[in-house]
Parts: structure tokens; sequence; C-alpha cells
């Protein structure tokens, strides 16, 4: 606050009017006051006293607020749109990864997070991982539109409703088994996708505000990530899981207005809706700069995606598409590890599980691009 000028005279007049009490006291008995005397000395004394403290706080604000101003002006120059929030000091045990405490421990150990332990923590903003994931900043763009079916376990069951061809049959003809299409049940492997970063442990434990950018980092990473493991699937090695590109019918056309447009003409002949068209960037750029702007009224909405190879596009009911991913998030934290010990500096990870796309129908997701 700026020094309050009528408010610090007032101070200095009452100040000065116990200063001359004062004088003319100590004139009048000089160093031998009588009793009554003292007590009006102390009296005005501990008057002159409050009179300055007042005076200095007053003055030492004015000169905070003008410092920190200065301060906060140098920051906006610099570019920053807030002050930064004071440092806080903490223990190690106080601070938190999307959620769950910083454990000490040489190398990672994933930790599954859970709303328990969260409610545990008093956190509550525990949500499931394919939420979090479509809501960090530069998250996942493909979550939100696909159906996504949380589980607990490694492998299991997608609740996709298989299509199938119905015929007419004779009436006196009898069901033989050569005759009885199989569905495709939607059964799914899991992949681990990881996300870490590294943060110095001083940094932590001061500005609790790092808690929710290194949160958010960490969940746009994984986010990112699951979009390519749909679109492009993913090996760990050990377990592939396809996605929409080695799924989907593969047509051989370039992409533009009539190839993308008998893309949709055969998802539509599939019986479905195309709800998406899925490319990368570049080809969004080059396919609406060549196209005319009246024509996108009648197309399903464009999501420019980099995972997408260039010079192709996804045409899908991606509503009809679902993805299997693990409810819960892996945190792990590394604190003690000879690297890290060594520049006090704590590393952080999260870790989130996505099973195989699975389509109802091949037919459901039309892939054009032009022939190799």
């Amino acid at each position: 606050m700026a020094l309050d000028a009528t408010l610090a005279a007032d101070h200095m007049a009452k100040r000065d009017a116990a200063t001359a009490k004062l004088t003319a006291l100590q004139a009048k008995y000089g160093a031998n006051l009588p009793a009554g005397a003292r007590d009006a000395e102390e009296r005005l004394l501990s008057e002159i006293a409050e009179h300055d403290g007042a005076l200095r706080g007053l003055v030492g604000n004015a000169v905070e607020t003008e410092r920190d101003a200065a301060d906060f002006n140098h920051i906006v120059s610099l570019g920053a749109r807030q002050r930064p929030d004071d440092v806080q000091e903490r223990s190690r045990g106080d601070v938190r990864v999307l959620g769950m405490p910083v454990d000490r421990t040489e190398t990672f150990s994933f930790v599954e997070r859970s709303a328990d332990a969260l409610d545990a923590l008093d956190t509550g903003n525990w949500n499931a991982a394919p939420v979090m994931l479509a809501e960090a900043p530069n998250g996942s763009q493909l979550l939100g539109r696909v159906q996504t079916f949380t589980h607990n376990s490694t492998r299991g069951y997608v609740p996709v409703v298989p299509q199938l061809q119905a015929n007419i049959e004779g009436r006196n003809d009898e069901l033989q088994p050569g005759t009885i299409e199989t569905g495709a049940i939607g059964t799914f492997e899991t992949l681990k996708v990881s996300a870490m970063v590294k943060a110095d442990v001083d940094d932590t434990r001061d500005f609790p505000q790092l808690e929710a950018s290194i949160d958010a980092a960490l969940l746009s990473a994984l986010g990112a990530k699951v979009d390519d493991v749909i679109v492009n699937g993913g090996t760990d090695g050990d377990v592939t899981v396809p996605g929409l590109m080695g799924l989907g019918t593969v047509t051989a056309a370039a992409v533009d207005a009539a190839g993308v447009l008998g893309a949709v003409a055969r998802v539509k002949t599939a019986r479905v809706l195309p709800d998406t068209i899925l490319m990368h960037p570049d080809t969004e750029a080059a396919f609406l700069g060549a196209i005319d702007g009246a024509l996108l009224a009648k197309l399903p909405e464009i999501v420019a995606i980099p995972s997408v190879p260039a010079d192709t596009a996804i045409v899908a009911a991606l509503g009809n598409t679902a993805v299997a991913m693990r409810e819960n998030l892996g945190v792990a934290t590394a604190t003690d590890h000879p690297e890290l010990f060594y520049k006090d500096q704590v590393a952080l990870a999260g870790r989130a599980r996505i099973g195989d796309v699975v389509v109802a129908n091949a037919a459901h997701v039309q892939i054009v691009k032009p022939a190799a």
C-alpha cells in the first residue's frame, strides 16, 4: 500500500504534542520527579513509542509495496502473466504428484492411484484416467470421441456389439453351423504408456504451484501418446495392440474432395454415420485449401492430429469404436538414485494402460491414402 500521508501526519502531530508535554514536565521537576510526575512521564514515553512504531509501520509497508510493485513490473516485462506465489517451505512428504505423495526410493516403483487413496489424502479431485487425459491441456484429442471402457486387469472384454448380417431362411430349412456368423468379440490386452520428468527438490518443496504444472505436463504427454496408440497401435515387445490404421479398410486414392467423400459413402454403406475425419495437420491444411468451403458443412468434423501419417485421411464412426483403459493411473517417484541425489533432484512419473482399439466392423473405419 502507498504511504497514507494523512494518517502519518496525525501520528506525528500526536507524537510532537506528547514530546512537548514531556519536555515541560522534565523542565519543571528536573531529575527529581515526584511519584505522580514519574507516572505521567512513563505514559508520555509510552505514547511517543506507540506513535513512533506506527510511523515505522506506515513507512515500511509503503517501501515494501513499492519494492513488490517494481518486482512485479519487472516480471511482467519479461512475459509473466501473474506474480509467483510466496515460498512455502514444506517437507518432501507434503509434495504430491497426480495427487499421490512422493515416496522416498532409489528407483521408480509405481503405485496404482485409486479413489480410496486419494480420498484419504483429501484431494477431492479424482477422475478416471480417460477423463484426466482428455481434460489435460494439450492432452488426448480422441478419448472423448471413442467409447472408453475402464478396467482393472491386463486383459478382458470390451462390450462392443458385433455387426452381423441377417439372412432370409427357407420355411423348412434347418440352420447349419456353417451358416452361423462369428461376431468379433471385443477382447483386449494392454500396453503401459509412461511419461517422466525431473525437478529440483527445493523447487517442489517451496512452490506448491509447481505440482499443478508437473501434473498437467505428465497428463498431457500421456494423453498425446494414447492418441498415437489409438491411431497407429503399438508394442512393448511382448504385447502388440492394433490401432485404427491396422484395423480399417484401406482405399488407394488421393486425399481430396472425391477421395474423402467416397470414404464417407463407404462408412454410410456399412449402416453407420461417420462422425470424424482424422488428418495430419499438414494434410488438413492442404485439403482445406483445395476444396469449396460450402462442402465442409456436409463433411464430418475434421480433427488434425500429428499421429496420423501424412497424405492420409481416416474417415470413421469413432462413436462405434472402443478403447479399453485401466481406470487408475500409476504414479512413481525416484528420490535417492545416485544421479538424482547428487543434483538434489527428484524424478516423477505417471503411467496409463491402454488396450486394443476395437471396432464392430472394419468398414466403419475407412482409410484413404495414395497407392504406395
